[in-house]
């Protein structure tokens, strides 16, 4: 009746309410006014059982205020439909929810939620029924469910939408991931990417996230600790991907897609979706098309259904396209649909099927839209943004932009933030099959394009962050087009984090695509970045890659400097056999180009190298000669860092002095060129050579100008190593309180920083401390972790002093023969490096 006499369809909300009267729900009855039985609505939407979420919006149809949550519903009949729903089972009702307010800074990274979702009742009831704690043992767990089924049938559709029915529940976050497990031309995200975009969301900074996985994980799960939050981690290859990204409290939903099913993850409720129904599809396409449409073409409804599978995404193209031209009939569509070059059994391809609809959708376009969504395809990440895109295209931004949005408009791309678009998996390998001969020539252009922009962007981005960087000539020409400006260094640094994944991809793609000086020169840029934030394996990974293109172009000047770009690498990450290795192939190659600048920058590095392995003899006059050439060659920020690797070098050996003095010529050099981190690690060398000195005065001094100027969110393991320090002269000074509170803060920030080389020597300065407080249990462990950091990568300064302090507290714990053990490896050690008698007992 409300169809015939106000021509409005009963919406959801009374729908639901049918439902649940027919089902007889307590929850309605009233004690004075039970309910009266009631006609049922002509189609019910599928929602959750149950006021979910807690605080619906009132139905488009309804006065606004006249109907609150189901529990409340008022219990008057409205004039509706006679066909009573035939739901697939009858799905147990939540209880409300009731989470309080969601804190101000809760994320919600969740997609958007699709306002004319139908169908899949069956699998929301066994959805909301486990969300609910049916199945699985209350609160005391969290609770995760893996929807699987074949591409294209609407897995993430389905889950997005349950996940924003719950989004209540939840209220400390609703996070979103896409996995990647079955993106055509790409490779599965790996758990430590997905760790660090997930810890990112969360509010923690590049440079505090651990290296490595077990570490990412743990820090992950201490984050969600106490907290509620539904985490949706889509597109899964398998069981492996996924375990490190489980929450370890109870509290929280964990919602997966994947098209295998994941049997050998355990603890999970599986929800398997196939092919919709007819009658959901049917439903689907009245609300996508429109009913009118529909209703008049029955049959034809039906066998358009059918040639699509019953895929939604299929679907949802056709009818967008139907919708797009309304002088198509449905029979018109499926007549074209029945070219068997359009339709594959979807069984043995179900993307094929898809790629008929959508190879329908392409046809349809204007042909500057074809090309458009053809060469946008070429773009090597899951997002572009219209900068980028505008690159891809060749055009101004503004109409790279109104190109994203008809293709928005027409379902061909998706939009998961403002600003951003991605390629559905489906619609992207169908995109590229797209490409052949005919467009290589065109294709090619845009590349290069795409590399040029990202060149020129990155190096504007690197000339705000890292000013006083010594020049390259690339050899590259500027890009032409407009891309963003950067007034201050936050900016730079933002574009850099937001394209981050589209410039590794970038670079991968020039190496792919025969452009190995864009892919080394570039690969340099992103370094500059990767290790200003200390992501120090992909910084690592680029390295390579750029060497490897190095080599092909036969590029003497570019090798030695992608060369020692890549020794840097290795030695931030402990790999200092390998480093030493590149390093010097490094400084051999720059003196055979006549590059001084970087021979110098191969001597810093092959001492620095040298040094971490304890060969100081044979460092001592590389870092020398390095600080002599930096400053004929007027390169200050060179020689600054090779003067603090100097001070470090004669501080290890004894050479108080030589070491403060060299210290304080690099902390006045950084103090000139405003290099902040420069300036700190200076100032920390110059503290532990005041120590040995016996100038604890004078170092807490110099301790407290170096902590001024920390910040624990850029760098987190010198700022760890700052207050590591500052806790030991604090002792010296008896003040037990102050040294308490430094050695605290620098365990915490040393574990976290992903910086193992510094929190070898955070737990050693550390252990010392314990021993002198009498806990020696804690000395022991600290002296134990260092070790297990410092011997791998032949650290052997904090290997030896990791050693000497096991000696202490096994024999402060009554084991003399460990301890005789632990000093007689040490001695090894010290003989190695050659250390004088005085420092051997550190």
């Amino acid at each position: 009746m409300l169809v015939d006499e106000l021509g409005i369809d009963p919406g959801p909300r009374l729908a639901r309410l049918y439902e649940a009267i027919l089902r007889d729900e307590p929850e309605l009855a009233a004690p004075q006014r039970p309910a009266p039985e009631r006609a049922a609505p002509e189609r019910a939407a599928a929602a959750p059982p149950g006021p979910v979420p807690a605080q619906p919006e009132p139905d488009a149809a309804e006065p606004a205020g006249t109907a609150g949550p189901l529990s409340e519903a008022p219990v008057l009949a409205e004039p509706v439909s006679d066909r009573p729903p035939q739901p697939p089972s009858q799905p147990q009702r939540l209880p409300p929810a009731q989470p309080g307010a969601a804190p101000d800074d809760a994320p919600c990274t969740l997609p958007y939620d699709l306002p004319d979702f139908t169908g899949r009742a069956r699998e929301l009831s066994r959805l909301f029924d486990y969300a609910q704690g049916a199945c699985r043992g209350g609160e005391r767990y969290s609770r995760i469910v893996a929807i699987d089924g074949m591409g294209g049938m609407g897995k993430t559709t389905l889950a997005v939408h349950a996940a924003h029915q719950l989004a209540g529940r939840y209220p400390d976050g609703q996070l979103h991931v896409d996995l990647r497990g079955f993106t055509p031309g790409g490779s599965p995200v790996s758990p430590a990417a997905a760790l660090d975009g997930l810890l990112r969301t969360l509010g923690t900074p590049g440079d505090r996230i651990p290296e490595d996985l077990e570490g990412r994980t743990a820090l992950w799960r201490a984050k969600l600790d106490g907290r509620r939050v539904l985490l949706l981690l889509d597109n899964a290859v398998d069981a492996p991907q996924i375990r490190p990204l489980l929450p370890a409290s109870p509290g929280c939903l964990v919602l997966i897609t994947s098209r295998g099913r994941l049997l050998d993850l355990d603890g999970v409720e599986w929800v398997s979706i196939g092919m919709m129904e007819p009658q959901d599809s049917t439903s689907l396409m009245s609300e996508t098309l429109g009913t009118a449409r529909v209703t008049a073409e029955p049959e034809a409804s039906a066998e358009l259904a059918e040639l699509c599978g019953h895929l939604p995404l299929a679907l949802r193209i056709a009818t967008a396209r139907l919708r797009n031209r309304p002088r198509w009939t449905v029979r018109y569509l499926v007549e074209r649909l029945r070219d068997e070059t359009r339709r594959m059994d979807e069984l043995s391809s179900g993307e094929r099927s898809v790629a008929a609809t959508l190879r329908l959708s392409y046809l349809a376009m204007d042909e500057e839209y074809r090309t458009a969504f053809r060469i946008l395809s070429l773009y090597p990440c899951a997002g572009t943004d219209v900068y980028s895109a505008a690159a891809l295209l060749g055009t101004a931004v503004r109409d790279a932009e109104d190109a994203l949005e008809f293709l928005l408009d027409v379902h061909l791309v998706q939009q998961p933030d403002i600003g951003l678009y991605t390629f559905h998996d489906l619609v992207r390998t169908f995109a590229q099959s797209l490409r052949g001969p005919a467009t290589a020539q065109d294709d090619a252009v845009a590349v290069e394009r795409l590399l040029g922009y990202y060149m020129t962007t990155s190096d504007a981005a690197c000339e705000v962050l890292f000013p006083r960087r010594e020049q390259r000539r690339t050899g590259i020409p500027p890009y032409g087009g407009e891309r963003p400006s950067f007034r201050t260094a936050d900016e730079a640094v933002s574009w850099f984090d937001r394209e981050q994944a589209g410039l590794l991809a970038a670079v991968s793609l020039a190496e792919r695509s025969g452009h190995d000086r864009y892919a080394a020169c570039l690969s340099r840029n992103v370094g500059f970045h990767l290790h200003a934030q200390g992501q120090l394996d992909e910084f690592w990974s680029v390295g390579h890659l750029a060497v490897a293109a190095a080599r092909r172009l036969d590029d003497p000047a570019l090798l030695g400097i992608s060369l020692a770009n890549l020794g840097a690498a290795c030695w931030k990450l402990g790999r200092f056999e390998e480093g030493l290795d590149v390093a010097t192939e490094a400084r051999d190659t720059a003196v055979r180009a006549g590059d001084r600048h970087t021979e110098a920058h191969g001597d810093s590095t092959t001492g620095l190298l040298m040094s971490m392995l304890g060969r100081y003899a044979e460092a001592l006059p590389l870092l020398e000669r390095s600080v002599a050439l930096a400053r004929d060659l007027g390169n200050p920020r060179a020689e600054a860092e090779t003067l603090s690797t100097l001070s470090t070098l004669y501080e290890r050996w004894g050479r108080y002095p030589e070491a403060a003095a060299a210290a304080r010529r690099a902390i006045g050099i950084g103090r000139e060129l405003g290099y902040r981190s420069n300036v700190i690690a200076a100032l920390t060398d110059l503290a532990f050579a005041q120590v040995g000195l016996d100038e604890y005065t004078d170092a807490d001094a110099t301790l407290k100008r170096a902590r001024d100027l920390c910040d624990e969110t850029k760098s987190p393991g010198d700022v760890a190593l700052v207050l590591a320090l500052s806790a030991r002269v604090a002792q010296e000074r008896e003040d037990g309180v102050a040294a308490r509170a430094f050695a605290e803060r620098a365990l915490v920030l040393g574990r976290t920083s992903g910086a193992p080389i510094r929190l070898a020597k955070v737990e050693n300065v550390l252990g010392r401390l314990h021993a002198a407080w009498g806990e020696h249990t804690a000395a022991l462990d600290l002296h134990t972790h260092a070790h297990k950091i410092a011997s791998p990568m032949s650290f052997r300064a904090e290997e030896a002093a990791a050693l000497v302090g096991l000696a202490h507290a096994a024999e402060a714990l009554g084991d003399p023969s460990a301890a005789a053990g632990h000093r007689t490896a040490a001695e090894a050690l010290f003989e190695v490096m050659g250390l004088p008698a005085h420092r051997r007992a550190y």
